[in-house]
This record gives structure tokens, C-alpha cells and sequence, in this order.
């Protein structure tokens, strides 16, 4: 049977720009070759106006999807647009190259609740071979800038997660989280550790990517079962920046469109016939396409770095 599902989700994402200035690796926004761009004033005015009409019922949400938000000039008017709506936290997740001090007392000014920034691998060299064209040191700076203009303006907010993707090793797994990268630790000590936290995770196989195979491999953790259950599809609505709905937050490359917000309202979109569909056969485990590759119904597949000779220094 279906689970019981809400009226309207609970959170919502918003995407404002799909393009990124960043060719991760290890993700489909740097892997696959697709159409980007960023979230224009028209379907800014369409998605807000829907949003407003369902407000009630949110109570997250997530200025991010695919790309990097800051490539949006109209960041800032996006956030001012949702906190006017009374949404009681508002997130958005960024790479850390385009912050920069405009950015910074905009967002918390704006009332930006929290943010989260990416940094990957066990070293500064690993991180910046792996996310091409970022930089450590530059993103760790900018992050840095933030704090010290939160404490310099008595702000509690935004909130700084530092989100980090690690690389397995097949044969020293146990099943257990991995743990927090010392390189990004120590460049986060003394007063910066006491306003960051850390959300470390294992580098993931995302539905849909252009995987290197002379870089990585795969792993997959067997002794997780498929599940019946996926709160993205029950709790969470997806917007690009196209305005499309897709079915969650991990189909970056939309393979599965569920409704277009510029000629459909939200809550039909939801309700819709593809919507329901995806839904039951996530609850009858009969996954679709996207599902199948999916970590969070099926047995979660994991990359495997394959570190090159010469490749990278100090990996």
C-alpha cells in the first residue's frame, strides 16, 4: 500500500541556477552534457506565486538543486520572495567560489537560515583535482569571511555546515558513517570550529552520471535491503530552473519530469498522475528507472577512487 501522503510536501526545492561554475567528477552537473541555465524572472514569478499558495504547508525550503546558486543574480530576491512567506527555515547549498562580500551580508541580511558548502576527499589536493575549477583555500577563506562577518554583525545566522564526500574503501569497510576529514577539521580550528558542524557522507553513484572508470570504481554495500519508502518522494517537491518538477532531489539530469510549473499549480503537479505513479512503485518496489540506481530504495552503490600515479600530490 501507498503510505499516507500530505496534502503537500513539507519541503520544497527550488533551483536557481542549473548551471554551475564548477565540473565536479563525482557529480551529473559536471558529468553529463545537458542544457543549464539559471532561474529567470518569469519563472521566478510563476514559482513564487504558487508557493504562495501553498505556504501552509511548507515549512522547508531549499534554494539549491543542481547547480550553484550564486551564478543567480536574483539569489537575493528569491530569499527575500520566500522569508516575506513567513517559510520557517530557508536553506541553500553552495561550492564557495562565487562568495563573495556583496553575497555575504546579502544573505544575512536577507535571513538566509543556513548554508552548506562542499568540500570533498581526504586532502586539499584531492578536493580541488576531484571538483574541478574549485579551489581549498579559496572557498575555506570566503567561508571564513562569512563567519567572521556573522560574529562582526551579532547574526546567529545563516548556520555553516560543511558537507564532505568521502571515497571507500572496499576492503577497510565495516558499514559504519565515515568520519570528517582531518585536512578540512584543522583548516576549520580554533573559533571557526565552534560555528561550523560537519555532514560527512560517502561518495555516492548518482542516478544518471559519465563515471570515469579509470578514476573510480564501485561498491556496493550488500547488506542494505531495497525499501518501500522514500521520503523525497512523499515529503519533498523538486523545481528546476526551468520551472520543470522532477520526482526528487537526486535526478539532477531530469529524467523524470512530473509537471511544469509555467502551465500547471503546484498541488495538480503533486497529485498528478505521474506523481501517484512514481510513488506506488516505489511502494511496491517495482522501481523505475531512476530508482533503480537509486541509493535510497536500492542497496546504496558507493565510488571507489582509483588513485592515479602522479595524478594527484599528497592524495
Amino acid at each position: 500500500m501507498t503510505p499516507q501522503i500530505p496534502e503537500f510536501p513539507h519541503v520544497v526545492r527550488i533551483e536557481p541556477a542549473s548551471a554551475c561554475n564548477l565540473a565536479c567528477r563525482h557529480c551529473p552537473t559536471g558529468t553529463v552534457d545537458m542544457e543549464r541555465g539559471i532561474m529567470k524572472p518569469p519563472v521566478i514569478e510563476r514559482v513564487m506565486a504558487e508557493l504562495e499558495q501553498v505556504k501552509n504547508h511548507v515549512r522547508v525550503v531549499v534554494l539549491y538543486h543542481g547547480g550553484e546558486p550564486f551564478m543567480n543574480k536574483r539569489f537575493l530576491t528569491l530569499l527575500a520572495a520566500v522569508k516575506q512567506m513567513g517559510i520557517a527555515h530557508v536553506k541553500t547549498v553552495s561550492n564557495g567560489m562565487l562568495l563573495k562580500d556583496h553575497w555575504i551580508d546579502g544573505i544575512i541580511d536577507g535571513g538566509l537560515d543556513a548554508i552548506e558548502f562542499s568540500l570533498d576527499g581526504t586532502s586539499a589536493a584531492m578536493n580541488d583535482f576531484i571538483r574541478r575549477k574549485s579551489d581549498f583555500e579559496t572557498v575555506v577563506a570566503n567561508i571564513k569571511r562569512l563567519i567572521d562577518r556573522c560574529i562582526e554583525k551579532g547574526a546567529q545566522a545563516p548556520t555553516v555546515a560543511i558537507s564532505q564526500a568521502q571515497f571507500i574503501d572496499p576492503n577497510a569497510f565495516d558499514g559504519q558513517p565515515c568520519q570528517p576529514a582531518a585536512y578540512i577539521q584543522e583548516a576549520f580550528s580554533g573559533h571557526y570550529a565552534d560555528h561550523v558542524t560537519f555532514k560527512t557522507t560517502w561518495a555516492m553513484q548518482w542516478p544518471e552520471m559519465m563515471l570515469d572508470r579509470s578514476l573510480f570504481g564501485l561498491f556496493r554495500d550488500e547488506s542494505v535491503s531495497d525499501s518501500a519508502y522514500c521520503d523525497q518522494a512523499i515529503n519533498t517537491m523538486t523545481i528546476t530552473a526551468d520551472g520543470k518538477v522532477v520526482g526528487c532531489c537526486y535526478d539532477l539530469t531530469h529524467r523524470l519530469i512530473l509537471g511544469d510549473v509555467m502551465s500547471e499549480r503546484l498541488p495538480e503537479i503533486w497529485q498528478g498522475k505521474r506523481a501517484i505513479a512514481l510513488r506506488e512503485s516505489i511502494a511496491r518496489k517495482r522501481y523505475i528507472s531512476i530508482c533503480q540506481d537509486c541509493n535510497t530504495v536500492r542497496a546504496p552503490v558507493y565510488l571507489v577512487y582509483k588513485s592515479k600515479k602522479g595524478a594527484i600530490d599528497n592524495v
